[in-house]
């Protein structure tokens, strides 16, 4: 299969909120002002947002397949999906009202220019800045995000993914941990646009500092509305995003950037709320026996990852989630049954957008393996064809 890598040229210019960003000085950090919250959210809920636009639609049938075969609906306040306003009637007859009481979770179309007002746009950096941005309206303390090339393979249930603080009545998610090293020049570039001292915050020992990963994740609405406001204490409410939609773009040079995750970590950090909000699921291991559980697991980043044998084990680790998603079914009602003979399992996988991957490849080898499981359910019935309608309407 070939793999044809575009470049991405940000061209953003102009960036305006719509919803006010309403922060307080912090008597203990004034130099990272906090948000000012209501208390009118779930703390032991979650939120899945996908953020997708035009260009992928291409690949939702596949990722809603996916989802509808392995995201159990208890504790799943709504399934999201951000999308800009002029690609929305693209999906409406996708999602018809009518057939809203079908699906296992709330799912909602959300124009992203309820958060943002932004023109010529062609960049990935609005997406990661709708990342920090939706926290203005997600409901829960704790959101899901996901990408329209993040195909679960694994049955997911937030009582896996969302852990009660042993001290306290908060909750505290998993994080996909990776070492700074991996990806140096993110975070020299997020720790100048949040103006901290280099490694302050996130030290760089190679031998220690493992940070968060990236999509998919699961973020705090404190730490990215947090990360906001310091933005917006240093660059003004009025020039705050523009400063984050045009960062190092003279000349551009796309490893030279943040990225929505590294700012989020960061402030997690320099502000002692990471550990508040997150924790490492392998500090869990010698206390409950329960398999460590990854976000996202063997992947396709890149063209060099299309390989035969990653294929057949991208084949082989959807059949047997969907076998043991069957076996929750079957024997719990859906609830989870934990594989104790495995020391770890894997929600995701990523088959990268950014290096094109062909639709043919998702529906060749993958697709078909969910519908079939989906075409076994009595409860999807309603849902089959809608899926099936999305892959044709958007596969060419």
């Amino acid at each position: 299969m070939n793999f044809r890598p575009t470049p991405h040229t940000p061209l953003l210019a102009t960036t305006h909120h719509v919803q006010p960003l309403k922060c307080i000085a912090d008597r203990n950090q004034p130099e990272w002002p906090r948000p000012v919250q209501t208390d009118n959210k779930s703390n032991n809920n979650l939120t899945v947002v996908i953020v997708t636009a035009r260009p992928e639609f291409k690949r939702l049938s596949v990722t809603m397949a996916a989802l509808l075969s392995h995201l159990d609906s208890r504790r799943i306040t709504e399934v999201m999906l951000l999308v800009p306003p002029k690609d929305i009637h693209l999906l409406q007859p996708h999602f018809p009202v009518e057939y809203k009481k079908y699906w296992p979770w709330t799912i909602s179309i959300v124009p992203d220019d309820i958060l943002l007002k932004h023109i010529k746009t062609d960049s990935y950096r609005l997406q990661m800045m709708f990342k920090l941005m939706v926290a203005q309206i997600v409901k829960t303390e704790f959101y899901l995000i996901l990408d329209s090339d993040c195909v679960a393979v694994w049955p997911i249930h937030v009582e896996q993914l969302l852990h009660q603080n042993k001290t306290s009545s908060l909750y505290q998610s998993i994080y996909q941990a990776e070492s700074r090293s991996l990806h140096e020049e993110w975070w020299f570039e997020s720790e100048r646009l949040i103006q901290v001292k280099l490694e302050s915050c996130v030290p760089n020992d190679k031998s220690k500092t493992s940070v968060m990963g990236v999509t998919p994740s699961i973020l705090s609405r404190t730490i990215s509305l947090r990360t906001l406001c310091r933005l917006q204490k240093l660059y003004g409410d009025e020039t705050f995003l523009t400063k984050m939609a045009n960062w190092a773009l003279s000349p551009p040079i796309p490893e030279h950037m943040w990225t929505e995750y590294t700012l989020y970590y960061i402030t997690g950090r320099c502000t002692q709320l990471f550990d508040t909000y997150h924790i490492d699921d392998s500090a869990l291991l010698s206390s409950n026996s329960m398999p460590k559980v990854n976000l996202n697991g063997l992947s396709i980043w890149s063209d060099k990852d299309w390989t035969k044998e990653n294929q057949n084990k991208l084949i082989d680790s959807i059949n047997n989630g969907l076998r043991w998603r069957q076996k929750e079914i079957d024997e719990a009602n859906g609830q989870a049954i934990i594989d104790k003979l495995i020391n770890e399992h894997s929600l995701f996988t990523v088959l990268q957008g950014r290096h094109n991957v062909d639709t043919k490849l998702y529906h060749q080898y993958f697709y078909p393996l969910y519908m079939k499981y989906l075409q076994q359910q009595k409860q999807m019935d309603k849902l089959v064809p809608l899926i099936e309608y999305m892959a044709q309407q958007f596969r060419n």
